[in-house]
């Protein structure tokens, strides 16, 4: 008995339906597999604050603020989580009026400081980020390093006794972490060029295994008492 099997075309609407879809779920997986993830993680960040042209501050990152009271110049904010990424961190007086804007690259597991600066007559204000090494240092020492922020000061030495632990630091940067013994100890800040002491910290009392930054804000020459050149300790850890 021979048995007649008729085969059923498939429409060509069809066929060209599939192939069209499949060749989206393709490009589609290849999108995903090509685009970057999004950084997952934190980094951390402090604020030094030695915008001496501003009244007191709030600090936002992104729109959510991360002080829970106005910040004065010459105060600082301890380190906070923040996603790693390229946040943009802002300056905000009491007004709620914008001061300074900027984004920064933030890796995880990284720590930075963003330094809050202004020009030598107070009107431009400016957001600068240097990265801190929180690395713990040997047994029985600290470590120290040193933030040049006065607009109007020359290059600038960090001495402990006679020795240099910064030398020649320029406007708007910082030096290398240095350790030194964890004691009671005075630090001189330094024009190189004119060899003479322009600032002393006095008996700052080192801990061992703690991180210490002396930074300098404020103008050199001056006859406004709350803008004169000033150190201050950040203790990063």
């Amino acid at each position: 008995m021979t048995m007649n099997i008729k085969l059923r075309k498939t429409p060509k609407l069809l066929l060209f339906a599939s192939a069209a879809l499949l060749a989206l779920t393709v490009s589609c997986e290849k999108d995903d597999n090509d685009t970057p993830n999004p950084p997952t993680g934190s980094g951390k960040v402090a604020l030094l604050n030695a915008a001496f042209g501003s009244d007191s501050v709030n600090f936002f990152v992104g729109t959510k603020k991360a002080t829970s009271k106005l910040l004065g110049y010459g105060d600082s904010l301890k380190y906070l989580d923040v996603a790693a990424g390229e946040p943009t961190f802002e300056l905000k007086g009491k007004d709620d009026k914008s001061i300074v804007k900027k984004s920064f690259k933030t890796e995880k597991d990284k720590s930075y400081s963003i330094l809050a600066s202004n020009s030598k007559d107070g009107k431009t204000f400016e957001l600068i980020q240097v990265t801190d090494d929180l690395t713990a240092p040997k047994t029985d020492k600290a470590k120290i390093r040193f933030i040049h922020l006065s607009p109007d000061a020359g290059k600038l030495n960090l001495a402990n006794g006679n020795t240099k632990l910064a030398e020649n630091v320029t406007y708007k940067s910082a030096s290398a972490y240095k350790e030194v013994d964890a004691k009671k100890t005075s630090f001189n800040i330094v024009d190189p060029e004119a060899k003479k002491t322009l600032l002393t910290v006095k008996d700052l009392e080192l801990v061992k295994g703690k991180i210490y930054t002396i930074w300098v804000a404020g103008l050199e020459e001056t006859g406004d008492a709350k803008k004169k050149l000033k150190a201050h300790i950040f203790t990063n850890n």
